[in-house]
């Protein structure tokens, strides 16, 4: 079998996850129709590879041809685990978790070309650039002069994390209070949606996908929503990179079930308009998630994040 439907079908499934996360973002229900040139205009390209990746999604039984044409959604985009997430049969995202290991590890250097990693990885050239234009995608690599891409250790090193936490906590509760902050309150109910569901589960049964894919798109619905175009780019940018930080794997499960507790409160505030008090406690969840265990005796949620049941 030739490599081309592999190469295609990697740089679809990329778009597929757009999708979704385009419908999750609008809130869409089940038995709501996609709208080609809408999903083509927000991916920034044609309707044609639109077309090839909505096919990779009703392959997976997530969206259904509709009989007047196009497609419809056949599930809640909220409750799916990422498509990247999912897809192991592909090598791509093995190069890529293999260069993210080695970078962060000190291994190899930020000056690398398609060639050496190429020798290193003992794969094809195609599955390293698929793999470069990834860590492109999450700010964590960008074109150096010539053949050269420089990948960016800093984000990935030993002191990663607490300067992330530096960045948020300088910016996330400022993005909540900032003048023209954009409810979507569509996106805000299915958000919520998901987060009861996790609410919902006890602590052995609880699911870090979701957790993980949930806790993605509330920071990143904070970011888009801030109304400020140059502090959107920078966080979204950082949750993109955050997304790939092995670190997240360490942190307790009860640490998880609080935080999505935290993210519920906060999203109400959100909802009630009071922005203030919702990057108050934005400030102090990302201090109890800097400490990542919590902080009360008893494994109780702290006083200003009682959730309030409806």
């Amino acid at each position: 079998m030739s490599t081309e439907p592999g190469r295609i079908h990697f740089r679809h499934v990329e778009l597929a996850q757009k999708i979704l996360d385009y419908a999750s973002e609008r809130g869409m229900a089940p038995g709501e129709r996609l709208a080609e040139q809408a999903l083509a205009s927000h991916c920034n390209v044609s309707r044609t590879p639109v077309r090839k990746a909505l096919q990779v999604l009703a392959e997976r039984d997530l969206v259904t041809a509709d009989a007047d044409g196009g497609y419809v959604l056949s599930i809640d985009p909220m409750t799916v685990a990422r498509l990247d997430d999912a897809d192991e049969k592909d090598g791509d995202p093995e190069v890529y978790s293999a260069i993210l290991r080695d970078l962060a590890a000190g291994r190899i250097g930020e000056a690398q070309t398609v060639v050496a990693l190429q020798r290193r990885y003992d794969v094809s050239r195609q599955a390293v650039q698929n793999a470069l234009q990834k860590l492109s995608e999450d700010n964590l690599a960008e074109r150096g002069a010539g053949q050269q891409w420089l990948l960016k250790q800093f984000a990935l090193g030993a002191d990663a994390v607490a300067k992330s936490y530096e960045f948020r906590l300088a910016t996330e509760p400022l993005a909540l209070t900032l003048p023209d902050f954009r409810r979507d309150l569509p996106a805000l109910t299915s958000l919520r949606q998901s987060m009861l569901i996790l609410r919902s589960m006890s602590e052995a049964d609880f699911d870090r996908r979701l957790f993980e894919r949930t806790d993605f798109d509330f920071h990143m619905l904070v970011a888009r929503g801030c109304g400020n175009p140059f502090m959107a780019e920078a966080l979204v940018s950082h949750h993109r990179r955050r997304r790939s930080n092995t670190a997240a794997a360490h942190v307790n499960t009860y640490r998880l079930m609080q935080s999505n507790l935290e993210h519920i409160q906060i999203l109400e505030q959100i909802e009630r308009g009071l922005m203030e008090l919702a990057a108050d406690l934005m400030r102090v969840h990302i201090q109890l998630s800097q400490s990542q265990r919590p902080r009360l005796a008893g494994r109780g949620v702290p006083p200003a994040f009682k959730v309030i049941s409806r």
